[in-house]
Protein backbone atom coordinates (compact mmCIF):
# COMPACT_ATOMS: atom_id res chain seq x y z
CA UNK A 1 0.00 0.00 0.00
CA UNK A 2 2.86 2.36 0.90
CA UNK A 3 4.30 1.30 -2.39
CA UNK A 4 1.55 2.57 -4.09
CA UNK A 5 1.32 5.40 -2.50
CA UNK A 6 4.50 6.58 -3.67
CA UNK A 7 4.00 5.97 -6.98
CA UNK A 8 0.91 8.08 -7.47
CA UNK A 9 2.55 10.96 -5.62
CA UNK A 10 5.27 10.64 -8.44
CA UNK A 11 2.85 10.38 -11.11
CA UNK A 12 1.27 13.41 -10.08
CA UNK A 13 4.55 15.92 -9.78
CA UNK A 14 4.40 15.60 -13.16
CA UNK A 15 1.87 18.79 -13.22
CA UNK A 16 2.93 21.90 -13.74
CA UNK A 17 1.37 25.36 -13.18
CA UNK A 18 1.87 28.67 -14.45
CA UNK A 19 2.45 30.57 -18.02
CA UNK A 20 4.88 28.49 -20.50
CA UNK A 21 7.31 31.17 -21.87
CA UNK A 22 7.65 31.46 -25.25
CA UNK A 23 10.68 34.09 -26.92
CA UNK A 24 9.09 37.40 -27.96
CA UNK A 25 8.38 38.30 -31.11
CA UNK A 26 10.02 41.97 -32.51
CA UNK A 27 8.79 43.50 -35.92
CA UNK A 28 12.26 44.79 -37.10
CA UNK A 29 13.17 46.86 -40.53
CA UNK A 30 14.30 44.72 -43.53
CA UNK A 31 17.25 47.06 -43.76
CA UNK A 32 19.38 49.90 -41.91
CA UNK A 33 18.36 53.43 -43.08
CA UNK A 34 22.09 53.87 -43.21
CA UNK A 35 22.88 50.39 -45.02
CA UNK A 36 26.30 50.64 -45.97
CA UNK A 37 27.12 50.13 -49.79
CA UNK A 38 30.78 49.20 -50.39
CA UNK A 39 32.72 45.82 -50.12
CA UNK A 40 32.11 43.93 -46.83
CA UNK A 41 34.82 41.88 -44.94
CA UNK A 42 34.40 38.38 -43.97
CA UNK A 43 32.80 37.18 -40.94
CA UNK A 44 36.21 35.70 -39.61
CA UNK A 45 37.84 39.27 -40.26
CA UNK A 46 35.38 41.08 -38.13
CA UNK A 47 35.47 38.78 -35.06
CA UNK A 48 39.00 40.08 -34.33
CA UNK A 49 38.68 43.35 -36.38
CA UNK A 50 40.86 44.96 -34.31
CA UNK A 51 43.63 43.39 -36.09
CA UNK A 52 42.83 44.95 -39.57
CA UNK A 53 44.78 48.27 -38.29
CA UNK A 54 47.97 46.00 -38.23
CA UNK A 55 49.17 47.48 -34.77
CA UNK A 56 51.42 44.79 -32.92
CA UNK A 57 51.61 46.62 -30.16
CA UNK A 58 47.70 47.57 -30.13
CA UNK A 59 46.94 43.51 -30.64
CA UNK A 60 48.96 42.49 -27.55
CA UNK A 61 47.27 45.62 -25.48
CA UNK A 62 43.80 43.56 -26.15
CA UNK A 63 44.90 40.53 -25.30
CA UNK A 64 46.68 41.53 -22.09
CA UNK A 65 43.03 43.24 -21.63
CA UNK A 66 41.47 39.96 -21.67
CA UNK A 67 43.63 38.22 -19.03
CA UNK A 68 43.90 40.98 -16.66
CA UNK A 69 40.98 43.29 -16.84
CA UNK A 70 39.13 43.05 -13.23
CA UNK A 71 35.27 43.67 -15.37
CA UNK A 72 35.62 40.83 -17.27
CA UNK A 73 37.24 38.54 -14.42
CA UNK A 74 34.18 39.77 -12.30
CA UNK A 75 31.99 38.21 -14.82
CA UNK A 76 33.34 35.69 -15.42
CA UNK A 77 33.15 34.76 -11.81
CA UNK A 78 29.53 35.74 -11.86
CA UNK A 79 29.03 32.99 -14.61
CA UNK A 80 30.28 30.61 -11.95
CA UNK A 81 27.95 32.09 -9.17
CA UNK A 82 24.78 32.09 -11.46
CA UNK A 83 26.02 27.96 -12.46
CA UNK A 84 26.23 27.36 -8.14
CA UNK A 85 22.48 28.71 -7.83
CA UNK A 86 21.24 26.58 -10.87
CA UNK A 87 22.78 23.40 -8.74
CA UNK A 88 21.23 24.63 -6.13
CA UNK A 89 17.91 24.88 -7.29
CA UNK A 90 18.66 21.68 -9.36
CA UNK A 91 19.22 19.83 -5.50
CA UNK A 92 15.44 21.13 -4.57
CA UNK A 93 13.58 18.17 -6.78
CA UNK A 94 15.12 15.95 -4.59
CA UNK A 95 14.97 14.47 -1.50
CA UNK A 96 17.26 15.70 1.13
CA UNK A 97 19.10 12.75 2.77
CA UNK A 98 20.71 12.88 6.34
CA UNK A 99 23.29 10.53 8.43
CA UNK A 100 22.34 10.97 12.03
CA UNK A 101 24.49 9.12 14.74
CA UNK A 102 24.61 9.22 18.25
CA UNK A 103 26.17 7.15 21.55
CA UNK A 104 24.75 9.50 24.63
CA UNK A 105 25.21 7.90 28.22
CA UNK A 106 22.82 9.76 30.76
CA UNK A 107 22.44 9.93 34.15
CA UNK A 108 19.06 11.44 35.79
CA UNK A 109 18.72 12.61 39.22
CA UNK A 110 17.76 10.23 42.23
CA UNK A 111 16.11 12.57 43.92
CA UNK A 112 13.33 12.81 41.35
CA UNK A 113 9.87 10.06 42.60
CA UNK A 114 9.96 9.39 39.13
CA UNK A 115 11.65 8.73 36.16
CA UNK A 116 11.86 9.49 32.37
CA UNK A 117 10.04 6.73 32.14
CA UNK A 118 7.01 6.87 34.28
CA UNK A 119 6.43 6.48 38.36
CA UNK A 120 9.14 4.79 39.70
CA UNK A 121 10.53 3.01 43.62
CA UNK A 122 13.86 1.43 44.28
CA UNK A 123 12.83 -2.21 43.80
CA UNK A 124 10.79 -1.58 40.97
CA UNK A 125 13.63 0.41 38.35
CA UNK A 126 15.79 -2.61 39.86
CA UNK A 127 14.87 -5.24 37.21
CA UNK A 128 14.78 -2.59 34.49
CA UNK A 129 17.30 -3.74 31.52
CA UNK A 130 15.79 -2.35 28.10
CA UNK A 131 13.46 0.36 27.84
CA UNK A 132 13.29 2.14 24.27
CA UNK A 133 12.71 5.94 24.26
CA UNK A 134 11.33 7.37 21.06
CA UNK A 135 12.61 11.22 20.23
CA UNK A 136 10.86 12.52 17.08
CA UNK A 137 11.60 10.42 13.92
CA UNK A 138 14.76 8.92 15.37
CA UNK A 139 14.35 6.48 18.08
CA UNK A 140 17.11 5.19 20.67
CA UNK A 141 17.32 2.44 23.09
CA UNK A 142 17.92 2.99 26.92
CA UNK A 143 19.38 0.76 29.28
CA UNK A 144 19.91 1.02 33.00
CA UNK A 145 23.52 0.73 34.26
CA UNK A 146 24.93 -0.94 37.05
CA UNK A 147 23.50 1.11 40.04
CA UNK A 148 20.47 -0.08 41.53
CA UNK A 149 18.30 2.78 40.67
CA UNK A 150 18.70 2.73 37.02
CA UNK A 151 19.59 5.98 36.71
CA UNK A 152 22.11 5.38 34.28
CA UNK A 153 21.12 5.14 30.58
CA UNK A 154 22.90 4.41 27.29
CA UNK A 155 21.87 5.60 24.24
CA UNK A 156 23.23 4.32 20.59
CA UNK A 157 21.55 5.22 17.25
CA UNK A 158 22.57 5.31 13.58
CA UNK A 159 20.68 5.88 10.65
CA UNK A 160 19.33 8.41 7.75
CA UNK A 161 16.73 10.68 8.00
CA UNK A 162 14.83 12.16 4.83
CA UNK A 163 12.42 14.61 3.59
CA UNK A 164 11.35 15.03 0.20
CA UNK A 165 8.76 18.05 -1.05
CA UNK A 166 7.44 16.38 -4.28
CA UNK A 167 7.21 18.91 -6.94
CA UNK A 168 3.44 18.22 -7.54
CA UNK A 169 2.66 22.00 -9.39
CA UNK A 170 6.11 22.28 -10.71
CA UNK A 171 7.55 24.76 -8.32
CA UNK A 172 11.12 23.41 -7.94
CA UNK A 173 11.36 23.28 -11.90
CA UNK A 174 9.73 26.66 -12.33
CA UNK A 175 12.62 27.82 -10.26
CA UNK A 176 15.33 25.76 -11.56
CA UNK A 177 14.73 26.98 -15.24
CA UNK A 178 14.77 30.69 -14.34
CA UNK A 179 17.94 29.44 -12.64
CA UNK A 180 19.50 28.02 -16.10
CA UNK A 181 17.65 30.92 -17.76
CA UNK A 182 20.23 33.30 -15.21
CA UNK A 183 22.76 31.38 -15.72
CA UNK A 184 22.57 31.62 -19.72
CA UNK A 185 22.31 35.84 -19.16
CA UNK A 186 25.41 35.96 -17.00
CA UNK A 187 27.17 34.16 -20.02
CA UNK A 188 25.72 36.88 -22.37
CA UNK A 189 26.89 39.85 -20.09
CA UNK A 190 30.13 38.24 -20.08
CA UNK A 191 30.31 38.31 -23.52
CA UNK A 192 29.28 41.53 -23.26
CA UNK A 193 31.84 42.35 -21.12
CA UNK A 194 33.92 40.98 -23.62
CA UNK A 195 33.49 43.04 -26.42
CA UNK A 196 33.20 46.59 -24.65
CA UNK A 197 36.48 45.96 -23.24
CA UNK A 198 38.22 45.14 -26.22
CA UNK A 199 36.58 48.29 -27.86
CA UNK A 200 37.87 50.48 -24.90
CA UNK A 201 41.18 49.62 -25.90
CA UNK A 202 41.20 50.05 -29.18
CA UNK A 203 39.39 53.97 -28.83
CA UNK A 204 42.03 54.37 -26.15
CA UNK A 205 44.87 53.70 -27.97
CA UNK A 206 43.21 55.55 -30.98
CA UNK A 207 42.41 58.44 -28.96
CA UNK A 208 46.13 58.15 -27.24
CA UNK A 209 48.14 58.33 -30.97
CA UNK A 210 45.72 61.06 -32.03
CA UNK A 211 46.81 63.42 -28.87
CA UNK A 212 50.25 62.66 -29.46
CA UNK A 213 50.15 63.63 -33.12
CA UNK A 214 48.34 66.68 -32.30
CA UNK A 215 50.75 67.14 -29.56
CA UNK A 216 53.37 66.76 -32.12
CA UNK A 217 51.85 69.63 -34.21
CA UNK A 218 50.98 71.72 -32.05
CA UNK A 219 54.82 72.41 -30.88
CA UNK A 220 56.15 73.07 -34.69
CA UNK A 221 52.85 75.92 -34.65
CA UNK A 222 54.41 77.34 -31.26
CA UNK A 223 57.95 77.23 -32.82
CA UNK A 224 56.71 78.93 -35.80
CA UNK A 225 55.33 81.36 -33.39
CA UNK A 226 58.52 82.44 -31.67
CA UNK A 227 60.03 82.54 -35.02
CA UNK A 228 57.21 84.76 -36.36
CA UNK A 229 57.81 86.58 -32.87
CA UNK A 230 61.80 86.92 -33.50
CA UNK A 231 61.24 88.25 -36.86
CA UNK A 232 58.56 91.17 -35.89
CA UNK A 233 61.26 92.42 -32.81
CA UNK A 234 64.20 92.67 -35.17
CA UNK A 235 61.69 94.38 -37.35
CA UNK A 236 60.61 97.11 -34.68
CA UNK A 237 64.31 97.40 -33.62
CA UNK A 238 64.90 98.34 -37.17
CA UNK A 239 61.99 100.93 -37.11
CA UNK A 240 60.05 98.89 -39.79
CA UNK A 241 57.42 97.71 -37.86
CA UNK A 242 55.21 99.18 -34.76
CA UNK A 243 54.91 97.72 -31.24
CA UNK A 244 51.31 96.31 -32.24
CA UNK A 245 52.45 93.59 -34.87
CA UNK A 246 54.47 92.19 -31.88
CA UNK A 247 52.07 92.50 -29.47
CA UNK A 248 49.77 90.32 -32.03
CA UNK A 249 52.83 87.61 -31.93
CA UNK A 250 52.90 87.63 -28.33
CA UNK A 251 49.44 86.98 -28.08
CA UNK A 252 49.14 84.10 -30.61
CA UNK A 253 52.25 82.81 -29.35
CA UNK A 254 50.35 82.83 -25.69
CA UNK A 255 47.20 81.27 -27.18
CA UNK A 256 48.75 78.25 -28.90
CA UNK A 257 50.89 77.44 -25.77
CA UNK A 258 47.58 77.31 -23.43
CA UNK A 259 46.39 74.85 -25.92
CA UNK A 260 49.04 72.34 -24.91
CA UNK A 261 48.46 71.37 -21.26
CA UNK A 262 45.12 70.11 -21.98
CA UNK A 263 46.30 67.98 -24.74
CA UNK A 264 49.33 66.35 -22.66
CA UNK A 265 46.69 66.13 -19.93
CA UNK A 266 44.19 64.35 -21.81
CA UNK A 267 47.00 61.94 -23.72
CA UNK A 268 48.31 61.27 -19.63
CA UNK A 269 44.91 60.66 -18.51
CA UNK A 270 44.00 57.89 -21.60
CA UNK A 271 46.97 56.10 -21.01
CA UNK A 272 45.83 55.95 -17.33
CA UNK A 273 43.07 54.68 -18.55
CA UNK A 274 44.52 52.11 -20.96
CA UNK A 275 46.46 51.05 -18.13
CA UNK A 276 42.80 50.14 -15.86
CA UNK A 277 41.62 48.49 -18.56
CA UNK A 278 44.69 46.19 -19.29
CA UNK A 279 44.53 46.16 -15.10
CA UNK A 280 47.84 47.74 -14.74
CA UNK A 281 49.19 50.40 -12.19
CA UNK A 282 49.59 53.39 -14.05
CA UNK A 283 52.86 54.08 -13.01
CA UNK A 284 55.79 52.93 -16.06
CA UNK A 285 52.91 52.45 -18.36
CA UNK A 286 53.20 55.50 -20.57
CA UNK A 287 57.03 54.32 -21.49
CA UNK A 288 55.45 51.98 -23.94
CA UNK A 289 53.94 54.68 -26.16
CA UNK A 290 57.60 56.68 -26.33
CA UNK A 291 57.86 55.18 -29.85
CA UNK A 292 55.83 57.26 -32.73
CA UNK A 293 53.21 55.15 -34.40
CA UNK A 294 50.57 57.03 -36.71
CA UNK A 295 46.99 56.47 -36.00
CA UNK A 296 45.51 53.14 -36.93
CA UNK A 297 43.06 53.93 -39.80
CA UNK A 298 40.38 51.18 -41.52
CA UNK A 299 38.76 53.56 -44.43
CA UNK A 300 35.54 51.86 -45.80
CA UNK A 301 35.97 48.08 -43.97
CA UNK A 302 32.27 47.88 -42.94
CA UNK A 303 29.74 45.10 -42.69
CA UNK A 304 26.25 45.90 -41.03
CA UNK A 305 24.56 42.94 -42.33
CA UNK A 306 20.43 42.91 -41.32
CA UNK A 307 18.86 44.14 -38.53
CA UNK A 308 17.31 40.95 -37.80
CA UNK A 309 21.12 39.73 -36.84
CA UNK A 310 21.31 41.64 -34.08
CA UNK A 311 18.85 39.46 -32.32
CA UNK A 312 21.83 36.62 -32.14
CA UNK A 313 24.29 38.83 -32.57
CA UNK A 314 24.79 41.41 -29.41
CA UNK A 315 24.64 39.88 -26.11
CA UNK A 316 22.84 42.56 -24.47
CA UNK A 317 19.79 41.46 -26.22
CA UNK A 318 20.47 37.71 -25.55
CA UNK A 319 21.25 38.28 -22.14
CA UNK A 320 17.60 40.40 -21.36
CA UNK A 321 15.74 37.61 -23.42
CA UNK A 322 16.87 35.20 -21.18
CA UNK A 323 16.16 37.77 -17.80
CA UNK A 324 12.35 37.43 -19.46
CA UNK A 325 12.37 33.94 -19.75
CA UNK A 326 13.69 33.66 -16.22
CA UNK A 327 10.91 36.01 -15.07
CA UNK A 328 8.14 34.07 -16.58
CA UNK A 329 9.47 31.27 -14.92
CA UNK A 330 9.22 32.89 -11.56
CA UNK A 331 5.69 33.51 -12.25
CA UNK A 332 5.26 29.74 -12.13
CA UNK A 333 7.26 29.25 -8.55
CA UNK A 334 4.28 31.56 -7.06
CA UNK A 335 1.23 30.13 -8.64
CA UNK A 336 2.17 26.97 -6.89
CA UNK A 337 2.10 28.24 -3.76
CA UNK A 338 -1.81 28.64 -4.44
CA UNK A 339 -1.70 24.79 -3.99
CA UNK A 340 -1.47 22.47 -1.18
CA UNK A 341 2.83 21.28 -0.99
CA UNK A 342 2.75 17.87 -0.20
CA UNK A 343 6.00 16.03 1.33
CA UNK A 344 7.22 13.02 2.55
CA UNK A 345 8.81 14.20 6.03
CA UNK A 346 10.08 12.46 9.07
CA UNK A 347 11.49 9.60 6.79
CA UNK A 348 14.06 7.83 8.49
CA UNK A 349 15.63 4.04 8.74
CA UNK A 350 18.47 3.11 10.97
CA UNK A 351 19.75 0.92 13.48
CA UNK A 352 19.07 1.67 17.49
CA UNK A 353 20.18 -0.30 20.26
CA UNK A 354 21.46 0.01 23.93
CA UNK A 355 24.28 -2.12 23.34
CA UNK A 356 27.36 -1.28 20.40
CA UNK A 357 28.07 -5.17 20.23
CA UNK A 358 24.22 -5.74 18.33
CA UNK A 359 23.41 -2.29 16.70
CA UNK A 360 23.65 -3.44 13.19
CA UNK A 361 21.56 -6.49 14.02
CA UNK A 362 18.27 -7.01 12.05
CA UNK A 363 16.29 -6.54 15.31
CA UNK A 364 17.84 -3.42 15.85
CA UNK A 365 16.55 -2.10 12.57
CA UNK A 366 13.54 0.73 12.29
CA UNK A 367 12.03 2.64 10.20
CA UNK A 368 8.91 5.29 9.31
CA UNK A 369 7.45 6.78 6.08
CA UNK A 370 4.61 9.14 5.60
CA UNK A 371 3.47 11.58 3.53
CA UNK A 372 2.10 15.39 4.91
CA UNK A 373 0.34 17.74 3.63
CA UNK A 374 0.97 21.69 4.10
CA UNK A 375 -1.66 24.47 2.53
CA UNK A 376 -1.84 28.13 3.47
CA UNK A 377 -5.57 28.21 3.35
CA UNK A 378 -5.83 31.36 4.58
CA UNK A 379 -2.69 34.09 3.95
CA UNK A 380 -4.89 37.84 3.57
CA UNK A 381 -3.48 38.01 0.15
CA UNK A 382 0.17 37.52 0.72
CA UNK A 383 0.63 34.61 -2.70
CA UNK A 384 -1.72 36.68 -4.83
CA UNK A 385 0.51 39.94 -3.88
CA UNK A 386 3.55 37.81 -4.64
CA UNK A 387 1.96 36.43 -8.51
CA UNK A 388 0.92 39.99 -9.11
CA UNK A 389 4.83 41.09 -8.13
CA UNK A 390 5.95 38.21 -10.08
CA UNK A 391 3.85 39.63 -13.49
CA UNK A 392 5.16 43.18 -12.92
CA UNK A 393 8.58 42.13 -12.94
CA UNK A 394 7.84 39.71 -15.91
CA UNK A 395 6.05 42.82 -17.20
CA UNK A 396 9.31 45.17 -17.14
CA UNK A 397 11.51 42.65 -18.11
CA UNK A 398 9.43 42.54 -21.14
CA UNK A 399 9.51 46.55 -21.92
CA UNK A 400 13.43 45.76 -21.16
CA UNK A 401 13.70 43.45 -23.54
CA UNK A 402 11.97 45.54 -26.20
CA UNK A 403 13.82 48.99 -25.20
CA UNK A 404 17.15 46.65 -25.48
CA UNK A 405 16.64 46.08 -29.08
CA UNK A 406 15.45 49.36 -29.94
CA UNK A 407 18.41 50.84 -28.29
CA UNK A 408 20.39 48.41 -30.22
CA UNK A 409 18.90 49.41 -33.46
CA UNK A 410 19.71 53.29 -32.55
CA UNK A 411 23.42 52.51 -31.82
CA UNK A 412 23.58 51.00 -35.54
CA UNK A 413 22.09 53.50 -36.94
CA UNK A 414 23.68 55.94 -34.78
CA UNK A 415 27.24 54.29 -35.63
CA UNK A 416 26.64 53.86 -39.32
CA UNK A 417 25.75 57.64 -39.54
CA UNK A 418 28.53 59.02 -37.29
CA UNK A 419 31.35 56.66 -39.41
CA UNK A 420 29.73 57.75 -42.87
CA UNK A 421 29.74 61.12 -42.18
CA UNK A 422 33.22 61.34 -40.99
CA UNK A 423 34.51 60.44 -43.62
CA UNK A 424 33.03 63.16 -45.75
CA UNK A 425 34.18 65.35 -43.43
CA UNK A 426 37.85 63.71 -43.68
CA UNK A 427 38.07 63.80 -47.10
CA UNK A 428 36.99 67.66 -46.67
CA UNK A 429 40.31 68.15 -44.28
CA UNK A 430 42.16 66.16 -46.73
CA UNK A 431 41.49 68.00 -49.47
CA UNK A 432 41.92 71.38 -47.74
CA UNK A 433 45.21 70.37 -46.24
CA UNK A 434 46.84 69.12 -49.45
CA UNK A 435 45.73 72.39 -50.58
CA UNK A 436 47.55 74.21 -48.14
CA UNK A 437 50.52 72.08 -48.84
CA UNK A 438 51.03 73.08 -52.43
CA UNK A 439 50.17 76.58 -50.95
CA UNK A 440 53.52 77.06 -48.28
CA UNK A 441 55.54 75.23 -51.85
CA UNK A 442 54.57 78.13 -53.15
CA UNK A 443 55.10 80.58 -50.72
CA UNK A 444 58.33 78.83 -49.86
CA UNK A 445 59.72 79.69 -54.06
CA UNK A 446 58.38 82.66 -53.79
CA UNK A 447 60.47 83.37 -50.50
CA UNK A 448 63.62 81.56 -52.20
CA UNK A 449 63.00 84.50 -54.92
CA UNK A 450 62.78 87.43 -52.64
CA UNK A 451 59.37 88.48 -53.33
CA UNK A 452 57.40 87.63 -49.88
CA UNK A 453 59.00 87.90 -46.54
CA UNK A 454 59.76 85.22 -44.27
CA UNK A 455 56.94 86.19 -42.37
CA UNK A 456 54.36 85.18 -45.18
CA UNK A 457 56.57 82.01 -45.62
CA UNK A 458 55.89 81.29 -41.67
CA UNK A 459 51.96 81.97 -41.82
CA UNK A 460 51.98 79.72 -44.90
CA UNK A 461 53.28 77.29 -42.37
CA UNK A 462 50.89 77.75 -39.40
CA UNK A 463 48.01 77.52 -41.64
CA UNK A 464 49.25 73.93 -42.51
CA UNK A 465 49.91 73.10 -39.73
CA UNK A 466 46.59 73.86 -38.20
CA UNK A 467 45.11 72.09 -41.26
CA UNK A 468 46.92 68.63 -40.49
CA UNK A 469 45.41 69.02 -36.55
CA UNK A 470 42.20 69.21 -37.63
CA UNK A 471 43.27 66.20 -40.05
CA UNK A 472 44.29 64.62 -37.32
CA UNK A 473 41.22 64.74 -35.42
CA UNK A 474 39.13 63.61 -37.95
CA UNK A 475 41.40 60.70 -38.46
CA UNK A 476 41.17 59.47 -35.09
CA UNK A 477 37.25 60.11 -34.50
CA UNK A 478 37.00 58.63 -37.92
CA UNK A 479 38.56 55.27 -36.32
CA UNK A 480 36.89 55.68 -33.05
CA UNK A 481 33.70 56.16 -34.83
CA UNK A 482 34.28 52.64 -36.66
CA UNK A 483 35.19 51.14 -33.42
CA UNK A 484 31.33 51.95 -32.32
CA UNK A 485 29.95 50.53 -35.63
CA UNK A 486 32.04 47.29 -34.57
CA UNK A 487 30.52 47.43 -30.95
CA UNK A 488 27.21 48.11 -31.95
CA UNK A 489 26.69 45.34 -34.26
CA UNK A 490 29.06 42.98 -31.25
CA UNK A 491 31.63 42.29 -33.18
CA UNK A 492 32.46 39.14 -31.17
CA UNK A 493 30.05 37.19 -33.69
Amino acid sequence: MQSFLIFFLLLLSGCMVGPRYTPPEMPLPAAFEESPDRESLSSDALCQFWKQFDDELLTSLVEEALSGNFDYSIALEQIWQARAQYQIQSSFLWPEIDLNASAIRSQFSQNIGFSLFGPTSATSTSGMNNTTVNTGSSSAAASSGTTASGSIMNFFQVGFDAIWELDFWGKFRHSKQAAFDLWEASVDDAELVYITIISEVVRDYVTIRSLQEQIRLMEKIIEADERQLELARVLQTAGLDNQIQVEQFVASLEKDCALLPPLETNLKQMVYALALLLGKAPEGFAERFNSYQPIPVALGKVMAGLPSDLLRRRPDIRSAERNLAAATEQIGTHVADLFPHIALTGDSYGYESNKVSNLFTSKSIFWSIGPTINWDLIDFGRVRGQIDLAKSEQRQALLTYQKTVVSALQDVEGALVAYFEEQKRLLYLAEQAEANRQALVLTEDLFQAGLVSELEELAALETLLAAEQSLTQSTGALTNNLVALYKALAGNW
